[in-house]
């Protein structure tokens, strides 16, 4: 993985690193609160290459108390409250579980801005510091996944409510400023993150974390992070970039990279089994925002490869940290997750050493397509795809998927010969044993007669034995 050192870089970078030692968190926890921060202050002025924004969401994993979430959003805070503090004061939100009330809540944010002396300004900050609290919540509701989502690309968001008089009334922005920062534990993650809506894309789109106690600071120290000082640089660069539309744009050799990364990112997505691919696949885009922030951050506008780099360091720790989660999580209930490569095998030792690739892509499931099958294949060096001769001349000549001729023989070499059948012999039916016979009536010893016993007498005995002992019987 990744270090804070390789995410490190410009004002922002630097600012991070001055407030470490008066903090407890995990370094790369306060990065990525600080650049959700800012990110947020400056939505709806610095804006992607393509157009698109440049809001950097994040969630950070980590134990309660050992992971120090709240002291990193508190150290983020205190080295930006000098800077943007005023933002931060004013449009800080939480507690939102639906998609109505996260559209109420950014309309009527725009609405009070509207009367202001700088005019419309729909900019709002969400951080929940207990993000499965929400997420219990907010999977029972049919939005409001869908509204995050859309609110992440750039698109409108919509609500109708009912006014005045039982009137439909429509909440609408059609460039919603949201920014999103989230804390969660490791063991609550696996249960909320819903596969449902992680494959709807509702994830994706939140780089995640895992963090830990960094050290511990003495006791005598009440308030540490009073001593954290302001960040001339951000200050001005916070003002630069509110002063107008800041278009960013990469540097020739940057473009260069980025555009080699996103080929090998496709790649890299595709081979991916669906259930884990599909929460890292909005890491380039990701990765150019965070490139944005950090450039804007030094008042400029072309983004620089040293640029992009710290950005690539950041995201792809990022995505090792949602692997790891993908793989405890499926551990700790039992279900190890299996790559495409294993599927593959699997199915064709079960299929006796080759199968058509329809059968193979049925075994996929969602883990894999077409595609991603041919590019597993290509890296397994004892699996070959070959196209055969149809069975009716001109018609669909069928592909096969089989192991390699050495992998097949050594296969059988392995093999146990089998046993082999034992020679069937003729065994002479036995001798039905003779019946015993039956004594003949009169025959053998006869036991001794009882004596009988005249009854009468008999009589009186029984009644005798029958009547109970009554000690004081002679007295009477």
């Amino acid at each position: 993985m990744s270090t804070f050192k390789e995410m490190q870089y410009g004002p922002l970078g630097k600012a991070v690193e001055a407030a470490m030692p008066h903090s407890e968190a995990d370094p790369i926890g306060v990065y990525a609160a600080t650049l959700s921060l800012w990110s947020a202050a400056v939505a709806g002025k610095v804006f992607q290459p393509s157009g698109r924004p440049t809001l950097f969401w994040s969630a950070l994993v980590g134990r309660s108390r050992v992971g120090r979430k709240g002291f990193a959003l508190g150290t983020a805070r205190a080295i930006l409250d000098p800077s943007i503090g005023g933002f931060l004061n004013t449009r800080m939100r939480k507690g939102i579980s639906s998609g109505p009330s996260l559209v109420t809540t950014l309309f009527e944010v725009e609405q009070e801005s509207l009367t202001s002396e700088d005019g419309r300004d729909g900019r709002v900050m969400i951080a929940e510091g207990e993000w499965a609290s929400v997420l219990k919540r907010a999977n029972r509701d049919a939005t409001y996944h869908d509204q995050l989502i859309n609110a992440w690309d750039g698109e409108a968001v919509v609500n109708t409510t009912k006014g005045k008089g039982g009137k439909r009334e429509e909440q609408r922005i059609d460039v919603p400023l949201l920014g999103y920062h989230v804390h969660i534990q490791p063991g609550r993650w696996a249960p909320l993150v819903k596969p449902e809506f992680a494959l709807g894309g509702a994830f994706n789109r939140i780089p995640h974390f895992l963090v830990s106690q960094s050290k511990s600071l003495p006791s005598n120290v009440k308030k540490p992070l009073d001593a954290v000082k302001e960040t001339p640089a951000l200050t001005k660069a916070y003002r630069w970039a509110r002063e107008k539309v800041r278009e960013m744009e990469l540097s020739p050799e940057a473009a260069k990279m980025h555009d080699a990364y996103r080929l090998e990112f496709d790649d890299r997505c595709a081979a991916l089994p669906e259930n884990v691919s599909c929460f890292i696949e909005r890491g380039d885009e990701n990765l150019l925002r965070i490139a944005c922030l950090l450039t804007a951050a030094e008042r400029k506008t072309m983004i620089p490869v040293r640029a992009w780099k710290a950005a690539h360091a950041m995201i792809e720790y990022s995505m090792a940290c949602t692997e790891k989660l993908i793989n405890e999580a499926q551990s700790g209930t039992g279900r190890q997750m299996k790559s495409v490569e294993q599927i593959i095998r699997e199915s064709l030792q079960r299929f006796g050493g080759e199968a058509t690739r329809t059968l193979i892509l049925r075994s996929l499931g969602t883990r894999g397509n077409a595609d991603s099958l041919t590019a597993a294949i290509e890296k397994m060096p004892d699996v070959v795809m070959e196209t055969r001769q149809g069975a009716a001349k001109g018609g669909p000549r069928p592909v096969y998927v089989r192991f390699t001729d050495a992998k097949r023989e050594g296969e059988d070499e392995r093999q146990e010969e089998p046993e082999e059948r034992p020679k069937l012999a003729v065994v002479p039916a036995q001798r039905e044993r003779p019946a015993p016979r039956k004594r003949a009536v009169g025959t053998g010893p006869k036991r001794p007669a009882a004596k009988k016993v005249p009854a009468k007498k008999a009589a009186l005995v029984r009644q005798k034995e029958e009547t109970p002992k009554n000690p004081m019987a002679d007295l009477l």
